[in-house]
């Protein structure tokens, strides 16, 4: 997979932000069943409720932590640096800047993990 393909998917991804909440959904759908070891997505239980809307989205590269996470109503990008599993540091950041991070740490993550090359190319598509 080459880097323009990862530039195109997050020129989509920023496309389909118009609408946050989809949008939000949709990335954590793709990324949950895309890269399961390496995302976590935290959702609001509700009592007596089937619907559990998701608060917090968590994607861990190595020495890089990528968060999107609710917070009074809406969602802030958060790019963290990880080392030893001790997060050291944490910015905010854009969404459009926070998803083109996550494009060029996911392009290097697929360069370094060969067999992950299928699983994100159908996430793709």
């Amino acid at each position: 997979m080459s880097d323009l393909d990862f530039d195109l998917m997050s020129a989509s991804w920023r496309h389909d932000a118009r609408d946050e909440l989809s949008f939000i959904v949709a990335l954590a759908e793709r990324l949950e069943k895309s890269l399961p070891g390496l995302t976590k997505i935290d959702r609001e239980h509700k009592l007596f409720s089937k619907d559990r809307p998701i608060v917090a989205i968590e994607v861990t590269f190595g020495e890089q932590g990528f968060r999107l996470v609710k917070e009074r109503g809406s969602f802030v990008a958060r790019k963290a640096k990880i080392v030893r599993g001790i997060v050291l540091s944490t910015k905010d950041i854009a969404l459009n800047t926070w998803l083109e991070e996550l494009s060029q740490a996911l392009s290097s993550y697929v360069n370094e993990h060969h067999e992950m090359r299928q699983t994100l190319e159908d996430f793709l598509l």
